[in-house]
């Protein structure tokens, strides 16, 4: 008797092929090696040593040491590596004398000078090295001292978490790597850039954020490494971020033109118009969101912000495309929001050095800081119907293309004897024959790009890929409400698909074409 279609599903089932327990902090890539190493090594302690965070008077980020490992982390060599830092070190700014020095009664009271970044450097690689980072992370960025206890003298309240998150995420990005690849220098840099960079409006996030009750304070990697669980539309208590982000996007309140940005004085007086207008329902979406201090949670959790993010960067920059900036009118690789994704690939790796309760935090502020961004650059609505009818999950690069062997697909589908050096046509077309995986000229191409933002992009989005790869249209189909048009579309390709779509946009250098750029504009 043949077997049933029922009981083959379960003998060869698809979710089955999913990687359990593959780690959500992303791997090393085949070609690192001793060399490289030594090589960025040599290059961080160079930056670390002679350059300021900021290369300008605008706090605009030194991002030599991302674009370094981003790159090493995916094959770079010495050769590469040194030719990228080149790229950042012609124009960064020489680290400077501070005023006076930084130590742990004073450290408050020059929070946002730039001149004592070189005082506030000495002073964490101090805390680093003497406290460790999980202490250091938790006393200086996390604890209710470092949020709401004024300084002494000024009197100011120095709202860490705040400015950790402020910059559009860069001191999050920052100390991110440092965590990741484990460059205890980095998580200095981090600390330090935190206390300089432009701050998120700290009444966005809730006093009872910094609360935590004595012997809640065990650290998440105790528990093990944070890993990918089967997705699901959730299995925790409370709504998905998805439907959060649908209810945000259809609520008309939180429009540009009702919330009343631009404002003339700049993105950060739009922040703060954003937190007195619509502050108190963002604050009540981050009631409902619950996270809970278990790992099995916070994995939950952090993997809904990753479909979050990356489908506020995808879904509106192709459904926006006429408006943007890109005279193809392909794509609009939005410059805000795929900071979005970059920083939420380094979400498992932070919690990971936190207590649980402290972990807990962290997400619950990222996720409402993710909001707040969204609506800064226009609230664009989440066509995701569209975007799936219009994109496609290849790619093929520009330029001549590789010849293959009159060996491959030359035989026919009736005579086909098992010979290894052939693959017949019918099972290989050309074009599968030339691009087997998107990814692999996506990341080729990517490597030795010029953009500092595009690594770091790339790298992510092939990690999401993955991790969740494997999630088939229907997952999400829960979901389905207003604001989330076609979610039941949603499905593990959307990474490569976005990953096509920005090779596109910022243009195949590397097969000859002339660079493009991220889009600046934001959605209104």
């Amino acid at each position: 008797m043949a077997t049933s279609t029922e009981k083959l599903a379960q003998l060869f089932s698809a979710s089955a092929l999913a990687q359990q327990g593959r780690p959500l902090v992303p791997p090393r890539q085949p070609g690192i090696t001793p060399d490289s190493a030594k090589a960025v090594s040599e290059i961080l302690e160079d930056n670390h040593r002679k350059t300021h965070i900021f290369f300008n008077e605008k706090k605009f980020h030194n991002h030599a040491a991302h674009h370094i490992l981003a790159i090493f982390a995916m094959g770079a060599d010495r050769t590469l590596l040194n030719a990228a830092y080149q790229t950042h070190a012609v124009y960064q700014r020489p680290l400077l004398e501070s005023p006076g020095p930084i130590d742990e009664k004073n450290w408050k009271e020059h929070i946002d000078d730039e001149r004592y970044y070189q005082s506030y450097l000495s002073f964490f690689e101090k805390q680093v090295l003497e406290k460790g980072v999980s202490n250091a992370f938790e006393q200086y960025i996390l604890s209710k001292d470092a949020n709401l206890v004024p300084a002494t003298q000024s009197g100011k309240a120095p709202h860490m978490l705040s400015r950790f998150l402020g910059g559009f995420l860069h001191s999050h990005i920052h100390a991110g790597y440092g965590a990741e690849f484990g460059v205890l220098g980095m998580w200095a840099e981090a600390f330090a850039q935190a206390c300089l960079d432009n701050s998120n409006p700290p009444d966005l996030l809730p006093a009872s954020l910094f609360d935590v009750k004595d012997g809640e304070l065990s650290l998440v990697s105790q528990l093990g490494k944070l890993t990918v669980s089967p997705t699901k539309a959730s299995h925790t208590p409370g709504p998905h971020a998805l439907s959060l982000l649908g209810r945000m996007v259809s609520d008309p309140s939180f429009a540009p033109s009702a919330i009343g940005i631009p404002v003339p004085e700049g993105v950060y007086a739009d922040m703060q118009r954003i937190v007195d207008v619509v502050g108190d329902k963002l604050k009540a979406f981050l009631e409902e969101w619950i996270v809970e201090p278990t790992k099995e949670s916070l994995e939950q959790k952090i993997t809904e912000l990753i479909w979050m993010n990356v489908l506020m960067y995808t879904v509106p920059g192709y459904a926006e495309r006429d408006g943007g900036e890109d005279e193809k009118k392909e794509f609009r690789a939005d410059f805000f929001l795929m900071h979005l994704v970059t920083s939420v690939l380094f979400l498992p790796t932070l919690v990971e050095q936190l207590p649980l309760q402290r972990a807990v935090a962290l997400v619950r502020a990222y996720f409402i800081s993710s909001l707040m961004f969204y609506i800064i650059r226009g609230r664009p609505q989440l066509p995701i119907a569209e975007f799936y009818r219009g994109t496609t999950a290849t790619t093929t690069p520009p330029g001549p293309q590789p010849t293959p062997s009159v060996k491959l697909g030359n035989a026919t589908a009736a005579s086909v004897t098992p010979q290894a050096d052939k693959i017949p046509s019918a099972w290989a077309p050309a074009t599968k024959i030339i691009t087997p995986n998107p990814w692999h000229p996506i990341l080729q191409t990517t490597l030795v790009h010029p953009s500092e933002h595009l690594c770091k992009l790339q790298r992510a989005l092939a990690h999401f890929s993955a991790c969740f790869g494997l999630t088939p249209p229907g997952a999400f189909a829960s979901l389905n409400g207003p604001g989330l048009d076609g979610i039941e579309l949603l499905d593990g390709t959307i990474f490569v698909r976005a990953a096509a779509l920005t090779a596109n946009r910022l243009r195949w250098m590397r097969e000859g074409q002339d660079g493009g750029s991220f889009d600046l504009k934001p959605f209104f």
